[in-house]
């Protein structure tokens, strides 16, 4: 049986115990539960757009296995996402939205890390559906498809969750609280939505169970207008995972200093440095995107670092520069229009890195395709530019200093929409004592023991 034969039944994942593993578990009752007295009582009963029905299923986002939910709607959905924590919850407000009344108000659900839901007024005029998650995922697509030309459903509001941990979820929660996200409208057609790429259907048929076959869950007052709805344990992440990228590597040695330095070493020596001072906290557990002379493209770097969880990257350089009177530390944060003429001809150039490892058969970047997480990324610089600024604040005893100071400009590696990022240029091997600077252990140690203290203080205020 199809998804789409009957949009009043739960879609299970066909494992042998069916009740214990469905992934949606609402119910049919004969009269309404969970309605709430007095305004928004009457909003109810004149809404104009009701949710009737709630589906789940894992879904493949760019290799990564995420959450896809669902909410079908007998009108357009004018929809704003909100991200809540302690704990963490994903909410889903829509104008003059009712619940159907033969589904349950309230309910736990089996699919990670989705396990509970429930709908609310939070307002009178405002219907908000809550999905209680485990984790801190965050969504990074949604978009609504068009009723079926059939008539056999209304509109459906589809969004996708990854757990990227709690730095991610941060930034979107941010992001999201700030803007009013405007999802797309698609057609509703089998390839946008109910194909084995997008939902997880079992090896056999897709086991299919009436709601009404779920039992009713005790009853409780809807908690979907606190903030706050019950305490939670500590939620700040034990152990924040910093990605520090040494650039270049392998058939790409960077630049080359006048005494024969090439960057793709230093930047390596650095970045274990850097590692090295990083473990020495309780609360930092450094991840190198690369340990040894290999050579990553930049969006498999960001990737590495996204796969992981990384709460910031750290790309760490050593270029060179036309005049070679031009010397000392720099900080880059990612912008689509650079500080000054020199950091766009810096970031020309480390764009370029690509075209050593012969044509990127990847396709667009998702990123630059999805307008939410575009939304994410303005939000992840911000936070970038707070990072520069508490590295420069701790380098200002160095050689150079922070004379050169926070720049910006469009480096390609620095394009994760949802993790703050930064590049460290640590000097230039086309000025000579820089170079020096560079070839120096104890110059680079003290360099990495700066950085490694402002990255701590960062994230103990992003905690905070």
């Amino acid at each position: 049986m199809k998804m789409s034969d009957n949009r009043i039944l739960c879609f299970f994942s066909g494992l042998a115990d069916v009740a214990m593993s469905c992934l949606l578990i609402l119910g049919l009752l004969g009269g309404t539960l969970g309605m709430v007295s007095g305004p928004a009582a009457a909003q109810q009963a004149s809404a104009s757009n009701a949710i009737t029905g709630l589906r789940l299923g894992q879904v493949d986002v760019h290799g990564q296995s995420g959450l896809r939910i669902v909410v079908e709607m007998n009108a357009r959905p004018q929809t704003r996402l909100l991200l809540l924590d302690s704990p963490w919850r994903l909410a889903i407000d829509s104008p003059s939205t009712d619940w159907e009344s033969r589904l349950l108000p309230a309910g736990d659900l089996a699919r990670a890390p989705a396990s509970g839901y429930r709908f609310g007024h939070p307002t009178p005029d405002i219907g908000r559906l809550v999905i209680e998650l485990d984790t801190p995922a965050a969504p990074v697509r949604a978009f609504i498809l068009q009723p079926a030309e059939d008539g056999s459903i209304g509109y459906r509001f589809v969004v996708d969750l990854i757990d990227g941990g709690p730095t991610r979820f941060a930034v979107a929660r941010q992001a999201l609280a700030k803007s009013r996200f405007q999802p797309e409208e698609r057609p509703a057609t089998p390839e946008t939505l109910e194909t084995p790429e997008t939902l997880e259907t079992p090896a056999t048929p897709a086991t299919i169970s009436p709601l009404a076959s779920v039992a009713l869950p005790a009853s409780r007052p809807d908690r979907a207008l606190q903030s706050g709805p019950k305490a939670a344990p500590d939620q700040r992440p034990k152990t924040f995972i910093v990605a520090i990228d040494a650039g270049h590597g392998g058939k790409d040695p960077g630049a080359l200093g006048k005494r024969g330095t090439r960057e793709k070493d230093i930047t390596l020596k650095a970045a274990k440095m850097l590692a090295e001072e990083l473990r020495k906290s309780a609360h930092i557990t450094p991840i190198l995107i690369r340990d040894s002379d290999r050579f990553y493209k930049l969006r498999t770097r960001i990737k590495r670092a996204r796969d992981k969880q990384a709460d910031i990257f750290v790309s760490l350089h050593a270029d060179s520069a036309p005049n070679t009177k031009a010397r000392g530390i720099s900080v880059f944060s990612l912008s689509d229009t650079a500080s000054d003429k020199e950091a766009a001809y810096l970031a020309k150039r480390e764009n370029k890195a690509d075209l050593i490892g012969g044509p990127d058969l990847g396709g667009e970047d998702p990123v630059a395709a999805n307008a939410l997480l575009r939304m994410f990324q303005r939000e992840s610089m911000n936070e970038s530019a707070k990072l520069a600024t508490v590295i420069l604040s701790n380098i200002k005893d160095l050689p150079g200093g922070d004379k050169r100071g926070h720049r910006f400009a469009g480096f390609a590696v620095l394009k994760s929409p949802d993790i703050p990022s930064i590049l460290v240029e640590m000097g230039f091997l086309s000025n000579r004592q820089d170079e020096k600077n560079l070839r120096d252990d104890s110059y680079l140690r003290g360099l990495s023991k700066r950085l490694a203290r402002a990255i701590s203080r960062y994230l103990e205020n992003a905690a905070s």
